[in-house]
């Protein structure tokens, strides 16, 4: 019983703090995803992926 305790601490204490937290993206950003999804679907807008892509830049985020 005291071995899975230990096991346990120690897999906790082996999983790096930032792994707890998703990286947060700009609104903007986040926006852009959604629009690049929408593509795969059939559905683009090139004039707002390039808005969107230049917001995200403006934001400090990373388009992809």
């Amino acid at each position: 019983m005291i071995n899975h305790v230990m096991l346990a601490l120690a897999l906790v204490a082996a999983v790096p703090a930032t792994a707890a937290e998703p990286e947060h993206q700009p609104y903007s950003c986040r926006l852009l995803d959604d629009e690049q999804r929408k593509c795969s679907f059939g559905s683009r807008d090139a004039r707002t992926l390039n808005r969107l892509r230049k917001e995200c830049l403006r934001d400090g985020g990373r388009p992809i």
